[in-house]
């Protein structure tokens, strides 16, 4: 696989839950390129799709022999997962930016470790993910947000951030500290876009109407 080949808009799907939400369902439609873990393969093929990249140790994908259209890359060390494998190899081919989806669903620990995973790699790889109920992002410095009136928006600090300052939030934040804890859940936007300010990373949900 060559970089070329590796078009944008580049969507990933992991082994969680199958979306049905329409927005990650319109995701797929448009994508122009699809890479799968291998056991997502499976969930993909079945809803009528061919991924253009199937990466991992391939434990757990069916009949390779279906997936004429696909092309394989087997990775068999145990030491990452699956999803893990695709970042470094998106970020082998410099690839910027990528939307994840089944990463929720199925596995708690799973799912959390995939939100980890928008940490670690934020310095390396932009990745958004969106679930049948919201889209996460890490992020940190000045971000401004296309939003809707009374849209759902989180904010989830993993270790602690020294201020955060929000505009456009019913429950504003002025250079506050934030723990993790559950401080910045459950707040809502009050116009058609807000701005969030952050010396450290966050872990931002914004739910989708």
């Amino acid at each position: 696989m060559t970089l070329n080949k590796l078009v944008k808009p580049i969507v990933i799907i992991a082994n969680g839950k199958y979306p049905s939400h329409p927005y990650p369902i319109e995701m797929i439609d448009k994508a122009k390129t699809i890479i799968c873990t291998d056991g997502s393969a499976n969930k993909l093929k079945k809803h009528g799709f061919d991924p253009t990249l199937v990466i991992g140790d391939m434990d757990s994908i069916k009949n390779i022999r279906d997936f004429t259209k696909s092309e394989f890359i087997h990775i068999p060390r145990q030491d990452n997962t699956d999803l893990e494998k695709v970042f470094d190899y998106c970020m082998k081919y410099g690839i910027k930016e990528v939307s994840l989806l089944g990463a929720t669903g199925i596995r708690d620990d799973l799912a959390l470790a995939n939100m980890i995973l928008l940490i670690q790699y934020y310095n390396k790889l932009k990745i958004k993910m969106v679930t049948d109920i919201y889209t996460i992002e890490c992020i940190k410095g000045k971000n401004t947000f296309a939003s809707f009136p009374q849209q759902s928006i989180s904010l989830m600090a993993v270790y602690r951030v020294k201020s955060v300052t929000t505009k456009g939030l019913k429950f504003s934040l002025k250079k506050q500290s934030m723990i993790p804890s559950g401080m910045g859940l459950s707040n809502l936007s009050t116009a058609s876009r807000f701005t969030i300010n952050t010396s450290g990373k966050l872990l931002l949900f914004r739910r989708h109407k």
